[in-house]
């Protein structure tokens, strides 16, 4: 379902919601400014932050000019993001939060990607999740926007690691501002349910970072809650409710083990794991 035509430029309005993200400010716009090309633009809508995150605004906007802030009061992340949306020029948008980053060369990797599409409407790369101290946890591919697997498995890919039109964002209703903690997830069914034209590249797009004021650490419950009733939303069959509540009672056991799943032990034995069970038993 391409919504516009595959002749428009491909630049991007990265949106960036921001609320004291504290240290890691600096690190997402640079990741973002570094690779931005002339006709790209950074959208920051900033809640009033109270931690000095305004002077680091206003330093970088003041040197360059593809960095456009507005500093008022919103409703939350959602309403952020939508402001931002609203506000954009370019055909192609990217969500960056404030203590995120995308990795060197993601936007070029899009670049070419989106050339090489035929009226792609959305492009998925693969991401990473790393630590407070940027240190990578681990790489996890991305995957096609499919209501199914997204009930029974989650997000198809990290918010930051997909790029998609700007009009088919908001063909599909921008984000759900009644959402605190699983606005991606509930956009990604959304955008699933909309049959866009997608492309998966196996280049890291986004690094979602974990650290203890994140939502992740804090607002597990509501994490659980809000997703539940976002799988179940689209649950229309017995298989999908099925599947519904399986996710939902995974995700309540993960949360247990989430902080041992970022050490470097775990993932060394998850990934000896995983390589033996892809080895063939011999006969």
């Amino acid at each position: 379902m391409a919504v516009t035509s595959a002749t428009l430029p491909a630049t991007f309005s990265i949106l960036v919601p921001s609320f004291n993200p504290g240290p890691y400010l600096r690190l997402a716009l640079e990741s973002a400014l570094e690779q931005m090309g002339p006709d790209d633009e950074l959208i920051v809508q900033d809640a009033m932050s109270s931690d000095g995150s305004s002077e680091v605004y206003t330093e970088v906007a003041e040197r360059d000019p593809r960095v456009k802030v507005i500093a008022e009061k919103d409703s939350g992340q959602s309403d952020a993001l939508n402001r931002c949306l609203g506000r954009a020029k370019s055909p192609w948008s990217i969500w960056l939060n404030a203590d995120d980053v995308l990795r060197p060369g993601a936007l070029e990797a899009v670049r070419t990607a989106i050339n090489e599409a035929d009226n792609a409407d959305v492009v998925i790369g693969a991401h990473q999740i790393v630590r407070a101290d940027g240190s990578v946890v681990d790489n996890y591919a991305g995957r096609p926007l499919n209501i199914d697997r997204i009930i029974s498995r989650g997000c198809v890919a990290f918010s930051g690691s997909i790029v998609a039109r700007t009009e088919f964002l908001r063909a599909v209703g921008g984000f759900d501002d009644s959402l605190n903690t699983v606005m991606d997830l509930e956009l990604q069914l959304r955008m699933a349910d909309a049959h866009p034209d997608q492309v998966v590249i196996p280049d890291v797009v986004g690094a979602l970072r974990f650290h203890e004021l994140s939502k992740t650490a804090n607002l597990w419950r509501q994490f659980i809650a809000e997703s539940h009733t976002a799988r179940l939303s689209y649950a229309n069959t017995w298989r999908r409710k099925r599947s519904g509540y399986t996710a939902t009672f995974l995700h309540f056991v993960s949360v247990a083990v989430f902080r041992m799943r970022l050490t470097p032990q775990y993932r060394r034995v998850r990934r000896l794991v995983t390589r033996q069970a892809a080895t063939p038993t011999p006969r």
